[in-house]
């Protein structure tokens, strides 16, 4: 075991990749909780509670907090994005332990937070499409994404048997092939990805959406689609890491994992936060009603109305002609009454419960 000649935090100075990798992380997470806190806001400015996708979004938020701590630890505690000798010259055989442990935790984490993203994307879509089709397409990727979760979260638990020799190598038993593992997983992530981004198309291109819905729908897919590349570039990195150990090859990596999760929370609150972010920019926020993208029962045609989750208008009544006779029978009704006058003359008082059957006559 090498002898430990001082601490990695001090060598933090000159760890340029480290410090690069915990500034974009600390951008993106700072962006992904004003995007959470402006979805919670313009629930409350809608008046409506809590929905299974905003829990899911909120547990995936905290959980995310948990893996950017890890990323802390990481480039401050273990030295990643210095060379191998030099980490090990410092701190000694224990900072590479320590290093393979807090990696495992970290593989661990987002595995659970890209699956809870997953989920509350799809719920988003069962609440507010309202399709047969698109329900039952939900419910299927849903439990891909939730089954194929499960097998790589226990997968990655037992690459090793046990699974503490993935951090100490004198450990008597056997190890699968993390990096395969890894190439899966985020493989896997790509199609799923990608299953969900296709299903929300059809709705986003074919169906009447005001015009910050549409923005919010058209910003999920692209978002989406950013989501798709950099697992697809992450995957690729996986074949041309030099070593398990390489803490510098390492930086590159694990930047662009932690930049997946956050960019999925993120694309899950683009269509919610309208609300919030008209009322910060000073344009009429929407009224408290619902807002889904519910079609009509009875035909395939949308409601319009709904969808933009404006209050319902009154409909158009055509102009009336009030002649000086009609405006003398007006004359009997005592101040404080209501007499609205149209084809038919109707008679009502201040205070009633029910219209005067023989005060309704036709002229």
């Amino acid at each position: 075991m090498s002898p430990a000649s001082g601490t990695l935090v001090h060598s933090l100075g000159h760890n340029t990749l480290g410090k690069a990798d915990i500034a974009v992380q600390t951008i993106f997470m700072n962006v992904c909780l004003i995007a959470v806190a402006l979805r919670l806001w313009s629930r409350r400015l809608q008046w409506l509670s809590l929905q299974v996708n905003d829990c899911l979004i909120l547990g995936a938020t905290f959980l995310m907090i948990g893996r950017y701590v890890v990323e802390i630890i990481l480039v401050v505690l273990c030295g990643m994005g210095l060379r191998p000798t030099e980490i090990v010259h410092i701190g000694g055989n224990e900072v590479v332990v320590k290093f393979l442990a807090v990696t495992y935790a970290g593989d661990l984490l987002w595995i659970v937070v890209v699956c809870l993203t997953q989920l509350s994307i799809l719920d988003y879509y069962v609440r507010n499409f309202g399709q047969r089709t698109i329900n039952i397409l939900s419910y299927v990727v849903a439990g891909l994404c939730l089954a194929l979760s499960i097998a790589g979260f226990f997968a990655t638990v037992f690459t090793c048997d046990p699974p503490k020799k993935i951090w100490h190598e004198n450990v008597e038993g056997h190890c699968g092939d993390r990096e395969m593992l890894h190439t899966g997983i985020h493989a896997t992530e790509i199609i799923l990805n990608f299953f969900i981004l296709a299903l929300a198309v059809p709705f986003t291109w074919n169906i009447p959406l005001s015009t910050p819905r549409k923005f919010g729908l058209v910003g999920t897919q692209a978002l989406g689609l950013v989501v798709i590349i950099i697992l697809a570039v992450r995957t690729k990195l996986e074949f041309k890491s030099e070593s398990a150990n390489s803490t510098h090859f390492a930086v590159s990596k694990s930047t662009l994992t932690c930049i997946v999760p956050i960019l999925g929370i993120i694309t899950a609150c683009l269509p919610i936060i309208s609300p919030a972010i008209q009322t910060v920019s000073g344009r009429p926020s929407l009224t408290p009603s619902t807002q889904t993208f519910s079609p009509d029962p009875g035909s395939r045609h949308w409601d319009s109305r709904a969808l933009t989750g404006m209050r319902l208008e009154e409909p158009e009544m055509p102009l009336v002609t009030v002649h000086p006779h009609v405006m003398a029978k007006a004359g009997y009704l005592a101040p404080g009454h209501i007499r609205i006058t149209s084809d038919w003359e109707i008679h009502s008082s201040r205070g009633s419960t029910r219209p005067d059957r023989s005060s309704v006559r036709r002229f």
